[in-house]
């Protein structure tokens, strides 16, 4: 007969096999992650001792990273990141004695190595303690070499990783697409200008900007940062400014009254702007006439105005280069501008350049009248 007392019993047994061998497999997965990550210890240490040798010139490499590719199977990047790490640890004791010990997987001390010196290893040992790969990954994001765990990150320095994975046709798409503008900048377009090509609105005449994404500041710390897709992202004040230039305001978060969206330039003005400086960037031998947007030649903060004759259209790259301080603007616009190009830490210009002048074509050769070219018959969508 069935038993009920019987199958409890039965149940309790079958669930104390499952716990015990649940353990034991824990154990055994443990220990051998430890013995994994000593492993990786043990070759991160003869790596650097492979490098100071010129091991691969004795079977026929002709770099270190060769060697590991063809006889370790490392591809490029995890090679040179391997060799990066291993050289950092003979500096950091502490850091590579728990490495060996298997307590420090290699995916943290990847990324406390780029960011600890011995003057702080204890610093960022105690920080990093039951942490994950990824929440140490966050915690040095935008840290200078050096910086203590606490430290407050830079802008600059946070990088963000996009992967593409397309057909052949998308591919050779994208790279006729890439091509083409790096062809009317002039020069290779660096993979943020590229995201700044391609975020832009193809539609329209240039002078509308979609709203797909927002600055805000804190009004305790001051920082302002970039809302967009679910994330907020620190900025630094050039690139804050920069966004600023030519903007919408919001109102105040924080406020239960709803505020109308006001444009930081009247849009009257930013189409009369936009038609006199021909839907291009003003900088001279400049040839985009996409990704544009609208500066004050005096800074809004240092008491500019509206004034048209204080506005220029200039397109993102220029237009991040002069926030940076590599370029500057002055002068009255349109034809009384002076441009003046600085290299990265060097206060004295290299290049100073004025702006070219309007040219005026006769429209009536009987009358002689005449009008600024690009200016005469500037059409107005939707104005009928």
């Amino acid at each position: 007969m069935f038993s009920a007392a019987g199958a409890i019993k039965n149940e309790e047994t079958t669930q104390a096999i499952r716990v015990e061998y649940c353990r034991v497999l824990h154990e055994r997965l443990t220990a051998r992650a430890k013995q994994r990550i000593a492993l990786e210890a043990d070759e991160a240490r003869d790596l650097v001792y492979a490098e100071e040798a010129g091991l691969w010139r004795h079977f026929g490499y002709v770099s270190m990273s060769e060697y590991m590719e063809r006889a370790l199977h490392y591809g490029p990047h995890a090679a040179k990141e391997r060799l990066r790490v291993a050289s950092e640890l003979f500096e950091l004791p502490r850091l590579a004695e728990k490495f060996r010990a298997g307590e420090l997987p290699f995916s943290v001390v990847r990324e406390v190595t780029r960011v600890a010196v011995p003057e702080n290893e204890e610093e960022w040992l105690a920080s990093i303690e039951s942490k994950t790969a990824r929440e140490v990954e966050r915690m040095v994001s935008g840290l200078a070499k050096g910086a203590a765990p606490d430290a407050r990150p830079d802008p600059k320095l946070v990088r963000h990783r996009i992967v593409l994975d397309v057909d052949g046709e998308r591919y050779a798409k994208w790279r006729a697409m890439r091509i083409a503008h790096d062809d009317e900048r002039g020069d290779r377009l660096s993979d943020d200008d590229l995201v700044d090509v391609i975020v832009r609105d193809p539609e329209g005449d240039g002078t509308s900007r979609p709203c797909t994404h927002a600055v805000t500041t804190c009004r305790i710390c001051k920082q302002s940062s970039l809302v967009a897709g679910g994330m907020e992202v620190p900025l630094t004040q050039a690139a804050c400014e920069r966004l600023l230039c030519d903007s919408e305001s919001a109102g105040d978060l924080e406020s239960e009254e709803v505020e109308a969206v006001k444009a930081t330039i009247p849009h009257p003005t930013r189409r009369r702007v936009f038609i006199r400086d021909r839907f291009a960037c003003v900088v001279p031998g400049c040839r985009s006439g996409r990704n544009l947007d609208l500066h004050h030649v005096v800074f809004r903060s240092r008491g500019g105005t509206h004034a048209m004759s204080n506005l220029v259209v200039l397109c993102t790259g220029h237009h991040t280069t002069l926030h940076e301080g590599q370029l500057a603007i002055t002068g009255v616009a349109p034809d009384r501008l002076v441009f003046v190009f600085r290299r990265v830490g060097d206060d004295e210009p290299h290049l100073v350049l004025t702006s070219e002048p309007l040219r005026f074509e006769p429209i009536d050769e009987d009358e002689g009248d005449s009008v600024p070219r690009g200016t005469e018959s500037a059409p107005v969508p939707g104005s009928g």
